[in-house]
């Protein structure tokens, strides 16, 4: 299959990139540059393309400043129309078949267990960006080709992201719970991304929107735990809440209110995964 992605350099991507690349798909990443250029550009890179997958956001976790809350928003919601207009600007015959678009489970509120039904949704800046971000699919309402918005939990990999971050302070023994440590830790084991988003690819009966999490209900605290005995180390330190918003400022909320999110739809259409839980997820990727 031809693949196109954007965001197919960050951490998630560059992984699933690598993973879709050696299942023998053909690849082509979308470039920031090729973003700036607009719908004609676009267009003509996702031409007759199988699938188009759009992973494009910069990173939440930093102070939520005016600028910064610009280049949130805009990197997923001016990118994700632009990759809209691009499929309606393209015949029916020559648009890609399959449209996978990222979203978060920061769209969810931190006080429900929240299935892919689930309604209850978070008021703060980033739920709103997550809305705007799955609204932008809108107007394909009613275009002849397969949608899935996948909305992406709190991805473990040692080369990236939360995990590798916090390594180094587990393995010097300085590791702890964030605030209260009862905030939703709602996570995926990479290869499990990876895996999950080749499964959507491969069954055209989904559609809609899947969370891409793992079934465990776990909270803060309880990863915490995982991984100091992981790295045989202890946890005795407490990050509280008031150093992280200092540091943070109103994003904190993205560290002390977590999600409890479950992968029904993936799940009900048959997924297996591979890491269900945080003690075998930490396991192999710390043996790695």
């Amino acid at each position: 299959m031809k693949i196109v992605i954007t965001g197919g350099t960050g951490f998630i991507g560059h992984h699933l990139s690598s993973y879709l690349q050696a299942s023998a798909h053909e690849l082509v990443l979308i470039q920031r540059s090729d973003l700036k250029l607009g719908v004609n550009r676009i267009s003509k890179i996702i031409k007759s393309s199988d699938v188009l997958i759009n992973l494009a956001g910069s990173p939440v976790i930093k102070r939520w400043t005016t600028a910064n809350r610009k280049n949130i928003r805009d990197s997923r919601v001016v990118t994700t129309s632009l990759l809209v207009g691009s499929i309606e600007s393209l015949p029916a015959s020559e648009r890609p078949k399959l449209f996978i678009s990222a979203s978060a489970i920061g769209i969810y509120d931190s006080l429900r267990v929240h299935t892919e039904q689930s309604m209850d949704f978070d008021d703060n800046f980033l739920a709103t960006v997550c809305q705007q971000w799955e609204n932008c699919l809108k107007p394909l309402e009613e275009v002849e080709l397969r949608k899935c918005i996948i909305r992406i939990g709190i991805v473990l990999g040692k080369d990236g992201g939360m995990l590798k971050k916090l390594l180094p302070l587990f393995n010097a023994g300085l590791g702890g719970k964030i605030g209260s440590g009862k905030q939703g830790f709602s996570f995926i084991h990479y290869h499990d991304f990876c895996r999950a988003v080749e499964f959507l690819i491969a069954d055209e009966e989904c559609r809609g929107i899947f969370n891409l999490t793992s079934p465990e209900l776990s909270n803060n605290a309880a990863f915490t735990k995982v991984l100091a005995k992981a790295c045989h180390r202890p946890a005795f330190f407490t990050v509280p809440e008031f150093a992280i918003k200092l540091v943070f400022g109103k994003a904190a909320v993205t560290l002390l209110k977590g999600q409890f999110v479950y992968p029904q739809h993936l799940l009900d259409y048959g997924f297996k995964f591979e890491y269900p839980d945080v003690a075998s997820a930490i396991e192999d990727l710390l043996a790695k």
